[in-house]
């Protein structure tokens, strides 16, 4: 239950009873959003396709036939080194680039100019005279360059003109290249893709013969220089070691044969050494644990062997004696005696063996010695011949150098000498161009699906620019999002919701349209506007009414429409409802209430409504309520209109009165719904003042009319407002244009009440 405070407002219903809104004001990347900007432009994204459709047709029409002639050239990189290179070397270096480079030669100037110069094509008005129009105008102007005269300029023009024309493509990551020409005439694009071919076949050939050539000289003479060096350096090695006497033997110096064989000895002298003084430590750490330890395989002997298998045999006795009678028995004091004859005669052989090892350790130390000095003195002897042996390495390796460089230019002399005789190029032709059949271009497919697609590209960037730029309320989210409320309701326009396939409408006063059409879709709208009302304060027995405001952002959006017939609704349904006009400033629905008061006699109009007292009357005390009401026959509506003449006192005024106040308060005991239409928000604050008196408010958005800034500042703006909204009705919607926004709800209820109405009358 909504409890009233001190000034008998309404707190607005808690945040959790408000059904979740999906925030979205205008997505360009949703699918349905772009889908249904396709639907409602869709005149604008057709002619501007067909408009793309006729351009391409029109340049498929007017264009210059152009033939496309390929040549494959294959390039073997296994060929591609200098002369004397590494082959293998090479060919795991090609990368994309070489491929690459290699294309770029064959539309250098110096190819493309000998085809020209073969082909005569420096003479040939494709090439060098201006190919449109448009060109020779812009040469006239003086804001082109003129056609050449000399014959350097023409065949500059050529170069420059083919150029344009030729491509040189890699086929795939294989060493595959296609030379590609463009010409007007099949035959000679085939003679100019034929020609760059052979051109850059012979640009290759005396590249190489040149280069061979040139390395073959080179090599000539560097060859006789080195075999000139390796001579004397030779020499000279051989009078050095002659000089010093110098003596090898099987290519080795004799003191190092002796110094190897020295460092032999006297790394096995240590090794005996080491290995003695080894055994002797572990003999003599056994000996001071008392002949306890294990021994080391060398050091095994038949006699410690048997001595340990007696101790063995002994301890075991003594244990089971002394298990059977007792650690004091005197078979147990045999055996401990027993053992300990065992333990010393174990000792007495490992100090035997200690003996004998220690003599060996001292022979191998001395054996050390000797070799250690012996090698001490041929180290000398080794290091004083030591400068004239590095001498002599350093005369030889000149020499080897020398004999090595010599033979390896030697090996490359004689390549350069066959490349010369016989040039081999690393590229050769594999298929040659012939004179295409059909032109390349203008290619009919891709001119016409090309337009096409290019106006429909165009027509979807201007539809969806537009649909952008408007900003104005087409579709449910976009309301949703704007004002954070639910959209309750979608009606159209009143003559088509209140009829429904045609079908006549008792009376025709737009006050109690859907009243007098209960199965029509707009009276099926406002029940879901009532009920959204009634969630906000649901009906009980002994609970006051409510006072529900109907609003909207800006004038005209039809607020005094929608409340009108919401009240008379809720009057037809057996709920006693009052219409309030407090819109003081324009009295629209007062107008409309005596118009039809003009009209039609109403049940118990009083003398004040005929003298055209209202609102202003009753809260100044100078007529009484009961005598101003407008009592509507059809529904049982109660109508509290203005004061047809100028208040005295400002609208705002009026909003923030006490008595206004008392008014409401008297209207919720009264009345199950005080319905009141009330002014715009954006234009003036009345209805932000009275926002704390009211109970719900209801919005009212004209369809492609309202903005959705102009929504979301009104919310921004009467805050009090948007934290009581129930609900959201979008108005005056075209069904049609519902329909391509992919919602479908209005279409789809109206057919149903229909098909519904008519069966309830035929019954």
């Amino acid at each position: 239950m909504l409890d009233r405070s001190a000034s008998g407002a309404r707190p607005a219903a808690p945040a959790s009873t408000k059904p979740t809104i999906r925030r979205r004001i205008s997505d360009p990347g949703d699918v349905s959003y772009l889908i249904s900007v396709a639907r409602r432009r869709w005149r604008i994204i057709a002619g501007l396709a067909l408009a793309g459709l006729a351009l391409g047709g029109a340049y498929l029409a007017a264009a210059t036939p152009q033939y496309l002639a390929t040549a494959r050239i294959l390039v073997d990189f296994r060929r591609l080194a200098d002369i004397g290179q590494d082959q293998l070397a090479i060919n795991n270096k090609v990368n994309d680039s070489a491929v690459d480079s290699q294309a770029t030669i064959m539309t250098s100037d110096g190819v493309v100019g000998t085809v020209v110069r073969d082909l005569g094509l420096d003479r040939d008005p494709e090439f060098v005279e201006a190919s449109s129009g448009v060109s020779r105008l812009l040469a006239l102007a003086g804001l082109a360059e003129a056609a050449p005269e000399t014959d350097e300029a023409r065949r500059r023009v050529a170069i420059e003109a083919m150029g344009r024309r030729l491509r040189a493509v890699r086929v795939g990551v294989s060493y595959v290249i296609e030379v590609r020409a463009l010409t007007r005439d099949a035959a000679k694009s085939a003679r100019i893709a034929n020609g760059i071919a052979r051109a850059y076949i012979d640009d290759q050939l005396a590249a190489k013969q040149e280069t061979a050539g040139s390395a073959n000289d080179w090599y000539r003479r560097r060859v006789a220089d080195l075999q000139a060096q390796a001579g004397e350096a030779e020499k000279a090695a051989v009078e050095y070691r002659a000089r010093n006497e110098i003596m090898l033997v099987d290519g080795k110096f004799v003191d190092e044969q002796q110094l190897g064989e020295l460092s032999t000895r006297l790394i096995t002298a240590r090794s005996d050494r080491a290995q003695a003084e080894a055994k002797l430590e572990q003999i003599e750490a056994i000996l001071r644990n008392g002949a306890q330890g294990a021994v080391a395989d060398e050091f095994r002997n038949t006699v410690i062997v048997a001595l340990r298998q007696k101790r063995a045999q002994v301890s075991q006795r003594i244990a089971e004696n002394t298990d059977r009678y007792g650690p004091a028995h005197e078979s147990v004091e045999r055996a401990r005696a027993e053992l300990r004859e065992v333990q010393n005669s174990i000792a007495e052989e490992f100090r035997r063996l200690a003996a004998g090892t220690r003599s060996d350790a001292a022979v191998a130390k001395l054996n050390e010695e000797a070799i250690s000095r012996g090698l001490e003195d041929l180290a000398a002897r080794s290091g004083r011949a030591q400068a004239i042996r590095v001498e002599l390495a350093q005369l030889q390796s000149k020499a080897d150098t020398y004999k090595a460089m010599r033979d390896a230019f030697m090996s490359r002399f004689t390549e350069a000498a066959q490349e010369q005789t016989y040039p081999v190029t690393e590229a050769r032709v594999v298929s040659e161009a012939s004179a295409p059949l059909r032109p390349a271009s203008p290619d009919p497919f891709r001119s016409l699906v090309g337009g096409l697609a290019a106006g429909l590209g165009l027509g979807c960037v201007v539809a969806l620019a537009r649909e952008i730029t408007s900003r104005r309320v087409r579709d449910r989210e976009q309301l949703e999002a704007a004002v954070r409320a639910p959209c309750v309701a979608v009606v159209g326009e009143m003559p088509a919701l209140a009829r429904g396939g045609g079908r006549a409408v008792p009376g025709g006063r737009p006050l109690e349209f859907a009243a007098r059409d209960p199965l029509g879709a707009f009276a099926e709208a406002l029940r879901g506007v009532r009920l959204a009302a009634d969630v906000q304060r649901p009906p009980e027995p002994g609970r006051n009414g409510i006072v529900l405001g109907v609003i909207a952002a800006l004038p005209g959006e039809g607020a005094t429409t929608v409340a009108s017939n919401l009240a008379s609704v809720m009057a037809a349904a057996g709920s006693p409802t009052l219409l309030v006009d407090l819109d003081l400033r324009r009295r629209r629905l007062s107008a409309l209430v005596r118009q039809d008061a003009a009209g039609t006699q109403a049940v118990g109009q009083g003398a004040g409504q005929e003298g055209g007292r209202g609102l202003q009357e009753v809260l100044d005390g100078t007529a009484p309520l009961r005598e101003v009401i407008d009592r509507r026959e059809a529904t049982g509506l109660h109508v509290l209109p203005s004061s047809a003449v100028r208040d005295r006192l400002h609208p705002a005024e009026r909003m923030t009165s006490p008595a206004l106040e008392t008014l409401l308060e008297a209207g919720r005991k009264g009345y199950r719904y005080v319905v009141l239409d009330l002014p715009p928000m954006l234009p003036v604050a009345d209805a932000r003042a009275l926002a704390p008196q009211v109970d719900a408010f209801v919005l009212v958005t004209r369809w492609n009319h309202t903005t959705l800034e102009d929504l979301q500042n009104a919310m921004a703006l009467n805050p009090g407002i948007a934290g009581k909204l129930v609900g959201v009705v979008l108005n005056r919607a075209d069904p049609v244009m519902l329909q391509r926004a992919d919602d479908l709800v209005l279409i789809r209820s109206l057919a149903y009440l229909d098909e519904t109405a008519l069966r309830q009358e035929a019954a």
